[in-house]
Formats: structure tokens, sequence, C-alpha cells
């Protein structure tokens, strides 16, 4: 087999992995569609809709909504979020884990604090996880938000080709000589050989291959708003929305440029 056959027949080959990947894409999206159109939105927890439609800081969102109607929370002129004296009663807690997460959270702080930070801290994450976590098994086809490893095994096929196309153009090159710098040579050679090819390769994959649609996400868009949400007026989202907005002032540079000294 001459080297023009070998390059023609492993293309083919890559080409029926390709092809055969696609449709198993394509399956995969036919199930989706099937699976997604027997959701009932009834059982869709709104919490749960949002986090996936938002992420957690949605969930966050639609809680301290929840808590502001209940009057648990206020939110102050500068966006910061403080709990009432009726928030402050333990014995006063949602019935939902997620805006009651919120509530354990904010009463562990003295002061005002930022709603968008509840995102970042460890403690109140742990509190409102194993929620969503159970809500997600409620959905497995879509846990870990619709994981597509068909593209992964797509990007993988590829360094593999460009491996073999780097091997095949040192070897019509000529490459491997006896001489050992000629070997190191030709070695170093291959590899960045190989590493542009997978680069191009792998710009073109994802360019070209279609990801795996969330189409559980899309569903939970169509959805009506969170019913807290939906309940505030005019002013409590405008509070809302500047609680969700609120960036905490930049403290003054101890060494300003005009400062003697600063260098």
């Amino acid at each position: 087999m001459s080297q023009v056959d070998l390059l023609l027949a492993v293309l083919t080959a890559f080409c029926a992995v390709y092809a055969v990947l696609g449709v198993l894409w394509w399956i995969t999206d036919r199930a989706d569609r099937a699976a997604v159109a027997r959701v009932d939105g009834t059982r869709v927890d709104p919490y749960h809709a949002v986090a996936t439609i938002d992420g957690d800081q949605g969930a966050d969102r639609a809680a301290a909504a929840e808590l502001l109607l209940a009057g648990l929370i206020r939110i102050e002129d500068d966006g910061q979020v403080a709990v009432t004296g009726r928030g402050a009663e333990t014995d006063r807690m949602p019935e939902h884990p997620v805006p009651a997460a919120v509530l354990v959270t904010l009463r562990g702080h003295t002061r005002p604090h930022p709603l968008i930070w509840l995102y970042v801290d460890a403690e109140h994450c742990r509190r409102r996880a194993p929620f969503l976590r159970a809500e997600d098994a409620r959905w497995p086809r879509w846990s870990d938000h619709a994981e597509d490893r068909l593209q992964i095994a797509a990007i993988l096929v590829a360094p593999l080709l460009a491996g073999w196309l780097a091997a095949q153009l040192l070897y019509v090159s000529d490459a491997f000589a006896p001489n050992a710098a000629e070997i190191a040579v030709g070695a170093f050679l291959g590899l960045l050989t190989w590493a542009v090819f997978a680069l191009v390769l792998h710009v073109v994959v994802m360019a070209v291959w279609p990801e795996r649609r969330d189409r559980f996400a899309e569903y939970c868009r169509t959805l009506p708003p969170h019913p807290a949400e939906a309940a505030l007026d005019a002013g409590q989202r405008e509070q809302l929305a500047r609680a969700m907005a609120y960036s905490p002032p930049s403290e003054p540079d101890p060494w300003p440029l005009d400062t003697p000294g600063a260098f």
C-alpha cells in the first residue's frame, strides 16, 4: 500500500468515526426532544427552574424576593441586604429550603450584607446545594447541565488524527536519521508539528461540531416567572435589582501616583 493509499484509508476511517459521532448526536438530540415533551411544568420546582436558567445566583435572587415580600429582609439604599426584626425571629422560617438557606446566611451577619456575595459563600452554598442536587436527580437526563460527552469525544479524536499526520509528515521527509542529534531534532519538530495540527483541528471541530442543547433549560425559559418575583411591585423590583447590581465601593489607593515616594 502506497503512502497516498494509506493516507486516504486513515482519513476515511476518521471521517467514519466523526460520522458515527454525528449520528449519535442526532439520536441524543431526538431523545432530548422527546423527553422534554413529556415534562409536566407543574412538577418543576420554581427555584430549580430559576437555577437552571440563571444559575445559583438566580435562585438566591428569587429567594430574596420571597423574603422581601414576607417582610423578613430589607434592602438598604446602597443595595445591601439586612434581616428585619421579624426575620431575626428564629421561629420564622420559610418552608422552602432555598429562601430558608438565604435567611439563615443573612442572620449570620450583624451588618447589611451584599446579596451577590452569597454566591461565593461556602457555608451558604452547602446549605442550598442539597435541594438543587435533589431536584437535578429528578431530571437525570439533564443533570450536569446536559454535558455533551459526544463533543468531548469529537475533540479527543482530533489530536489522534493530528499525531498520525505529523508522524507521516516526518516519515516522508526522512527526518529520522541514524544520527542521535538529528533524531532529537526530528522528535522536537514532530511534537511541534503535532501541536500545530492538533490546534488547527481543535478549532475546526469546535467551530463545526453542534453542541448538545440543554432542552430542559429551554423549557424552563417558557415557564412563568418565579411566583415571588412576579408578585413584587415596581418599587420592590427596583430594590431587588439594586441588590443584585450592588458593588462594594473601592478602597482609596494608599499610594496614588502623585504622592511623593509612591515608587
